[in-house]
């Protein structure tokens, strides 16, 4: 089946090109190069002037610069920068990374999940022996069950003065970094980190597999750690991603949970629909406010009183979110996805506005 182009508009707003700001410069110029080498020549500038920065730990000049980036494009540009920066380190270094888990719970009374792991060595051991971990590798995973807040707050200079100058995998881990249970009433899917540290010696090969799929380790995780933290009266399903360096786990494990929750909403809603012998229609559309909103009702407008809500962080991707919605309703034989080419408002009559099949009017879709 042949890919359908995506025409939902991105409806983040940026602000108008600060060319004064040398970050931004930097990287607004490595996009326009008429040429490979020339936008080469303009990263290696705009890594330099990052690493700069963090040698003087002036975040402040960093974070204007991520907040008045012109484009996506251009965010990503000095993101990717900000991470060559920051986790390139020359001889013995240390490897921060991240483990996040997505945990997906239920309870008909209130109740909290544990906010850490108690048997940690055990964790440990299961990921050594999957071969997550390299054989005598000097690596330690965390069991702190780590707030995504308390995880971004983690700042690129950290990162960068860890790397290069830790001893030890303790050495690099934040002093003050504590887990913070998940409380759990009704049905929610949840985001925790699991924060760890990797020495990486020159040379030699890497000590833990950083991406990729989830291998055979995947099940055995998963099983380890519903025991680890099974609470009484709740049901849970945890969901373990592959490590990832810490700044691209941040990312990762943020579009991982709006992924289970999309699917969690969606499988519900249609089941909801069919049991009334209802056929689903669905519905993604672009929010003033840089949200995307996805519903699914029957024709006549019946089960829209819920919708989904995709906050768009700055490295999101329009494109593949609508391909990823689109692959889940042909997985779930919903045929019927209409995609507004427009962008819409955030609210209509005071009340957040959620399109569906019965309200979409004129707009164009496709």
């Amino acid at each position: 089946m042949s890919a359908t182009p995506s025409l939902l508009p991105d409806p983040r707003q940026y602000p108008a090109l600060l060319a004064s700001n040398r970050l931004i410069h930097h990287a607004v110029s490595a996009l326009d190069a008429a040429h490979d080498t020339d936008a080469d020549l303009w990263r290696d500038s705009l890594r330099l002037a990052l690493m700069e920065m963090l040698q003087r730990d002036d975040m402040l000049t960093l974070s204007v610069a991520l907040t008045m980036v012109p484009s996506a494009a251009a965010y990503r540009e000095l993101w990717l920068a900000l991470r060559a920066a920051a986790e390139q380190g020359e001889g013995r270094k240390a490897v921060l990374f991240a483990v996040p888990l997505v945990l997906v719970a239920g309870s008909n009374a209130e109740a909290c999940l544990p906010a850490d792991i108690a048997d940690v060595a055990g964790l440990n051991a299961l990921l050594r022996e999957h071969g997550v971990f390299a054989p005598g590798a000097e690596v330690l995973l965390g069991g702190a069950l780590l707030h995504p807040d308390d995880v971004s707050a983690i700042s690129a200079g950290h990162i960068y003065r860890a790397t290069r100058e830790a001893a030890t995998v303790l050495d690099a881990l934040p002093a003050t970094l504590a887990g913070r249970a998940v409380t759990v009433h009704k049905d929610g899917v949840f985001l925790r980190y699991l924060l760890g540290v990797a020495m990486q010696e020159e040379g030699r090969p890497a000590p833990i597999r950083l991406g990729g799929a989830v291998g055979s380790w995947g099940l055995p995780v998963m099983k380890f750690l519903g025991e680890q933290l099974k609470s009484q009266g709740v049901t849970l399903f945890p969901i373990a991603r592959p490590p990832q360096a810490l700044m691209q786990a941040m990312v990762e494990g943020g579009k991982a949970r709006h992924e289970v929750a999309l699917q969690a909403f969606a499988s519900s809603q249609i089941r909801r629909l069919r049991d009334k012998s209802l056929t689903p229609v669905a519905v993604l559309a672009a929010h003033v406010g840089g949200e995307l909103r996805f519903t699914l009702s029957a024709e006549s407008g019946e089960g829209a009183d819920e919708g989904f809500v995709w906050a768009l962080s700055p490295l999101d991707s329009v494109p593949a979110i609508e391909a990823m919605v689109r692959e889940l309703m042909a997985e779930c034989q919903v045929q019927d996805v209409r995609v507004p080419a427009t962008l819409m408002p955030e609210e209509e009559a005071g009340e957040r506005l959620f399109l569906h099949a019965a309200n979409l009017g004129a707009c164009v879709w496709h």
